[in-house]
């Protein structure tokens, strides 16, 4: 019997096509904006674990000077002093102190305001190993070298009129340096113009002796680091006799961002929803258009004996098929768009490690999804459809 409502549904819907199409794209343009924000969303969150996991979770960042965000280049909040204090817990493996700063670069004349930043050569390697950098040409800084740079990607590539290669020599603060190494792309402006150098040079050129910006505190193996990173902010609080540092873990910093994220994409999931809302009123309207077009149809099926409720299960196979036929089409266009912006973002910024995962729950949701918006669309119009009497229906014209 089922089958039979099935052909009477498929065959009215495809007597009127165009309309039947156009109701169809109310309903694509909404699962696949859904589908390719949410993928596009999710492929963010995969983007920022991926950076953390690369970056360790055994990781405290301990900046002086500020309370409520990072320190601003050029500021230097902790001391050499603060330093020897980290290091004297037991619970810490290595701690990497380092400073950055705005500074004048000269190459041939030109001058550009890059970031400068330095650490101490001896735990250069260290520092790599959590970070975005990688050497892609020359080398890296070895231990104990002065008067050497490695240089970002960008201010290799065209940052200067005339392009800074290996064994070129720049002026950082007015003072030369050669260039040893360039960096892959990272895919920001900030790190890919960035110049490196050793701390000792650093000293020389802009950085305060005995102050540094920064460190990171790597602890050993085994260590909670979230009941270590409370001792130590009680402890280097008694320390300093003030609360003007920021100490975090990057598994603090990793759950604020997925939680803005999360909000995000929350948002971006509801604007996407009013589009599938305009489809379902699409939907609907196209519903009632048919219930009144066909009138004396239904007029003429309930006097040969069709009841209510296969009245009522026509209708609704109709409605279903919009948004069957529409969540599929959608998820299509929806996995696509994702795709695009994926293929977008390692194209401009191929530093980011953007990763798009097919998840079956967002497919299959969406798919759900649309098939209950077609559902619940047409459900007061196939009511009314099974409601007419057929005397009333016969004489409709």
């Amino acid at each position: 019997m089922l089958d039979e409502y099935i052909k009477i549904a498929f065959n009215s819907l495809r007597r009127r096509k165009l309309r039947s199409w156009l109701t169809v794209i109310g309903i694509v343009i909404g699962i696949s904006a859904i589908v390719s924000l949410t993928l596009i969303a999710q492929g963010t969150e995969n983007a920022v674990n991926e950076a953390f996991e690369e970056f360790g979770i055994d990781s405290i960042i301990v900046q002086g000077g500020t309370t409520f965000s990072r320190p601003t280049p050029g500021e230097y909040g902790l001391t050499d002093n603060d330093i020897n204090f980290f290091e004297s817990f037991g619970e810490v493996e290595i701690v990497i102190p380092y400073v950055y700063d705005t500074q004048e670069v000269e190459y041939k004349d030109e001058k550009k305001y890059p970031i400068v930043y330095a650490i101490d050569t001896a735990l250069w390697d260290d520092f790599l190993t959590r970070s975005n950098f990688e050497v892609e040409k020359g080398r890296n800084l070895q231990d104990g070298e002065t008067g050497a740079v490695v240089i970002g990607w960008k201010l290799n590539q065209d940052h200067f009129e005339n392009k800074v290669d290996l064994k070129s020599r720049i002026k950082v603060g007015g003072k030369t340096f050669k260039v040893v190494g360039i960096y892959g792309q990272v895919g920001n402006d900030a790190d890919d113009t960035s110049v490196a150098m050793s701390i000792e040079d650093a000293r020389k050129v802009f950085a305060p002796d005995g102050k540094v910006t920064g460190a990171q505190i790597i602890t050993k193996e085994g260590v909670n680091i979230e009941t270590f990173v409370e001792e130590l902010v009680d402890d280097y609080e008694d320390y300093r006799g003030d609360k003007n540092f920021i100490m975090t873990t990057s598994m603090s910093l990793l759950e604020q961002i997925n939680s803005i994220l999360g909000i995000i994409q929350y948002v971006v999931i509801g604007i996407a929803s009013i589009a599938l809302l305009v489809g379902s009123v699409g939907i609907a309207n196209t519903m009632y258009m048919s219930v009144i077009e066909r009138t004396k149809e239904i007029g003429i099926m309930k006097s040969v004996g069709a009841t209510n409720n296969a009245i009522l299960t026509i209708f609704l196979i109709e409605a279903a098929f919009f948004g069957i036929i529409g969540g599929i089409i959608g998820c299509i266009f929806g996995i696509g768009l994702a795709l695009i912006a994926k293929l977008a973002i390692e194209l401009f910024a191929p530093g980011i490690p953007f990763l798009i995962i097919l998840d079956p729950l967002v497919i299959g949701g969406a798919l759900l999804f649309s098939v209950i918006a077609g559902l619940v669309s047409g459900i007061l119009p196939a009511i009314n459809a099974s409601k007419l009497k057929p005397v009333d229906a016969l004489r409709y014209e």
